[in-house]
């Protein structure tokens, strides 16, 4: 055993490293050593040795002792986000250097000014070495004895490992693309070595043609990774399938960094990866039902209405492809004609549906995503079929969007398998299937999941209804059903497996309920009422465009929901009397950089144009967290529900906010629009933004006010709506999720999105103080939640005080004829008495008992 003392690299306050506000360093999870605060702007080196690596950031280097300890000297903490601003290095890899050589030399000021800290670290990352004698809790200069390096055996020696290899024939590997924004720097390879420690066999890193063992940090750093770079994880011995599917998870969760939204999900490789196609195995869900064994599912309402009929499955069940392909140049040729042939189906059923084309051209989008092709291709050129290929890329890729926390981008989850369902056709030679077109009139479907090219080719009037087990209430495919006007309910879980081919059923669109084998009485029954509906709505339609006044004469405006440019001309013939809330999230999803001014006030404008005068309400961008853009970095967050969201992330990156808070003012005639914020929790927030529109209209030389309002959707904002009316132009509430925050309930959860009513007493009870601190100010009070499409709720509302509700276009005509049916005295009565109750249904009993027509 050899000892070395190594010089202190820089002048300043020596410290330990506890004190290092890095919990890597300050953990000793990159190695044992010591830290200096600087007050020199040169790193020397601490000893006689090679340079091994410079970072590609040049904020740290490793030189390694004759006795073969490496020794990691990191300036500053967090710098590798510099990217080498402020840095110069002076020597490079390989490099013999003397102790007090100048390694690096960097810009004090810059680097301080925009690092979280200057405190640099000198520690010895390889096993085999133990330090002591470190010199800290003084000031302490450049090549003054610092600390001492005990191991190792002399110049000749490798440093001793910590285990010896455990030989076995068992290996693993897994490839995984990188999204930490600044590679495997100190930080996050140490957290990569600790769990590679864990492991008494040999784990390797391969990169871009080069290999790192994982259980070194600076050979890890050394692979001079980067953002997007798809790194191999390869494990041999026992339990080598577990450490590597360990370590992807944590390379995939950031291993403590800070995920880039965007970058491709976590592939498996082929050799570690049975056939896709394998379904895993599942719980035994129980026998089907049998005729006359009635059963109840609940899901969640997706496209409200009601339809009786005979089930029809269509339940996908796992496709069987081959592995081994014929060869790169007979395999990469068959997988790009089909996916031309795919391309021009798309561009047929846009045709077929043009007011829905950009459902397609979406689809198009991820057809044309470089990284799916090129996973796919890279699979091929293993060997493996264009079909195996394929099949494992979209799959992968779809796993890792269901998994997303915002309900809106899981559900494009949908759109992937959809395609992958395409692409095999294609490959197989096979013409597409007519999806749902052939079946016959007045059919129920029932499956896992209805994809969007099911229903390219449905006539109206051909489906009675539509029943899921998975999916979600915002999918393209509902999209298509709510245009086709076909009664939806999603998320009714697995048992709706059990319900066989040619079950008589009821499916209640309005309450997200689907009865298998009910009575035939109730069958009878609902036929009668469902047709009586039928007529009832040719007849509200017909009035539909006159103005909303109850039997008393109280004026009720009913407005619709956007969430692009098509919908608006069907709304206004649906009675809409304006648009109440615009969801603008159609202009920045699923693309690769945020739209301009200009291409939002073109489609701001082309809306209001279609309403043809009509109010119209625009949400500024409504996204976070939960939502996440790829041109937007925002922190990776555990619970993005309660994140940053809506208005947060409009304060946060303002130049986003103004830019839509411009194209919104451009719109014309001025005062036809009005600006609704999302996610307010103060008063504040809404000030912030009232003065950036302020300044946006006296840079536009706009004279005209614009109104400004904020939405109520957390608790808070209920219960001090007469602070935020103060500031605010109106109110509207968002019921979805406000009833998720007031019941602790996340409406993206399966096993509890079937509980969340908005018919709560609770959240009833909150929704009157809001009106009741808007009337402080006489705001005007609107709903836009799902609630405000619900019949049953629009009493309630009413009754509360609620006089405006923004409801889904295909059910405004009967909403606003069963309004004109009411009367305020009654709608009071009956609401006070819901805040009397003790749960959603007792509510929904007591509307059912009163208006028993619902």
């Amino acid at each position: 055993m050899t000892a070395i003392t190594l010089a202190a690299p820089l002048a300043g306050w020596a410290m330990p490293l506890t004190e290092v506000p890095d919990p890597a360093f300050a953990q000793g999870l990159v190695g044992t050593g010591m830290a200096i605060d600087p007050t020199v702007n040169e790193l020397r080196s601490p000893c006689d040795g090679v340079v091994l690596s410079v970072h590609r950031a040049r904020h740290a280097c490793t030189v390694r002792t004759a006795s073969g300890a490496e020794v990691l000297l990191h300036l500053g903490v967090d710098t590798v986000g510099l990217n080498g601003e402020g840095f110069t290095a002076h020597v490079q890899d390989g490099q013999s250097v003397k102790t007090g050589d100048r390694l690096i030399s960097f810009d004090m000021d810059l680097v301080g000014s925009r690092a979280q800290s200057l405190v640099s670290m000198m520690v010895v990352v390889n096993d085999g070495y133990t330090v002591d004698g470190q010199s800290v809790d003084r000031e302490i200069a450049a090549g003054d004895a610092a600390m001492t390096v005990h191991g190792g055996s002399g110049a000749d020696a490798a440093p001793t490992p910590a285990a010896a290899p455990v030989e076995s024939g068992e290996t693993a590997e897994r490839t995984v693309p990188l999204r930490i924004a600044h590679g495997l720097h100190a930080r996050p390879a140490a957290a990569l070595v600790a769990a590679a420690k864990a492991h008494p066999g040999t784990v390797s890193i391969l990169c871009r043609d080069r290999s790192a063992n994982a259980k070194s940090v600076v050979a890890l750093m050394g692979l001079g990774t980067a953002l997007g770079d798809r790194l191999t994880i390869r494990a041999t011995g026992p339990g080598a399938q577990g450490v590597v599917e360990s370590i992807a998870g944590l390379i995939d969760s950031g291993l403590g960094d800070p995920v880039v939204e965007g970058v491709a999900a976590p592939a498996p490789a082929p050799a570690a990866t049975p056939a896709p196609a394998q379904p895993a195995a599942e719980e035994d869900i129980g026998p089907p039902f049998a005729p006359g064994e009635e059963a109840l599912l609940k899901g969640t309402i997706a496209v409200p209405g009601q339809a009786v009929g005979s089930v029809v499955r269509r339940f996908r069940s796992g496709v069987r492809v081959t592995e081994q392909g014929a060869g790169p140049e007979v395999e990469e040729p068959r997988l790009h004609q089909a996916l031309e042939r795919v391309i021009s189906r798309l561009a047929d059923s846009a045709k077929r549906m043009p007011d829905h084309a950009a459902i397609f051209q979406a689809h198009r989008e991820i057809l044309d995503d470089p990284e799916l092709l090129d996973s796919a291709l890279t699979d091929i050129r293993a060997g493996k079929s264009a079909e195996w290929a394929w099949q494992r890329t979209a799959q992968m890729q779809a796993d890792a969007l269901a998994g997303l926390a915002d309900p809106r981008m899981a559900e494009r989850a949908a759109d992937l398998r959809d395609l992958e369902q395409q692409v095999l056709t294609a490959l197989s030679g096979k013409e597409p299937s007519a999806g749902l077109a052939d079946l016959p009139a007045g059919t129920i479907v029932l499956a896992d999941e209805i994809l969007p090219s099911d229903l390219a080719g449905v006539p109206a009037g051909r489906l009675a209804g539509i029943g899921m087990a998975h999916g979600g209430p915002t999918s393209h495919a509902v999209i298509l059903a709510a245009a086709l006007g076909v009664p939806t309910v999603v998320a009714l879980g697995r048992q709706a497996e059990r319900v066989p081919d040619g079950a008589p059923v009821v499916l209640d669109g309005n309450r997200g309920e689907l009865l298998v084998f009910p009575p035939e009485d109730m069958l009878a029954t609902t036929r009668t009422a469902v047709a009586a509906r039928a007529a009832r709505r040719e007849e509200n339609r017909r009035t539909s465009r006159e103005d909303c006044r109850m039997a008393d004469g109280t004026r009720i405006e009913v407005f619709a929901n956007l969430g692009r440019v098509s919908d608006a001309p069907g709304a206004v013939v649906e009675g809409a009397e304006g648009c109440g809330l615009l969801r603008t999230e159609f202009l920045f999803l699923e693309r690769q950089s945020a739209p301009t001014e200009d291409e939002q006030y073109q489609q701001y404008q082309q809306i209001a144009d279609a309403l043809e005068g009509r109010p119209l309400v625009i949400r500024t961008l409504d996204v976070g967290g939960d939502k996440p853009l790829s041109y937007l970095p925002l922190p990776k967050e555990e619970n993005p529900v309660l994140g940053l969201r809506g208005v947060r992330v409009g304060l946060r990156e303002p130049e986003l906010l103004r830019a839509q808070i411009r194209a919104i003012l451009r719109v014309k005639p001025a005062g036809i629009c009005r600006i609704m914020v999302p996610m307010i929790a103060s008063p504040s927030e809404l000030l912030a933004v009232r003065t950036m529109v302020d300044e946006e209209r006296a840079r536009l030389g706009r004279a005209e006010p614009i109104e400004l309002g904020a939405m109520i959707e957390v608790p808070a904002a209920a219960l001090i709506a007469d602070r935020i009316g103060a500031v605010a132009d109106f109110l509207s509430i968002g019921t979805n999720d406000l009833t998720q925050y007031v019941l602790a309930m996340d409406r993206g959860n399966p096993h509890v999105a079937a509980q969340l009513d908005a018919l709560h007493p609770g959240v009833l009870r909150l929704i009157r103080l809001a009106v009741m601190g808007a009337k402080t100010h006489d705001r005007v009070v609107a709903v836009c939640g799902g609630s405000a499409s619900d019949p049953m709720a629009a009493p309630l509302l009413i009754g509360l005080g609620v006089t405006e509700l923004s409801a889904t276009p295909a059910v405004i005509a009967d909403l606003k004829a069963f309004i004109r049916t009411l009367r305020l005295e009654d709608c009071r009565r009956v609401a006070e008495a819901a805040l009397g109750t003790d749960s959603a249904a007792e509510v929904r009993r007591l509307v059912a008992e009163t208006w028993p027509g619902l």
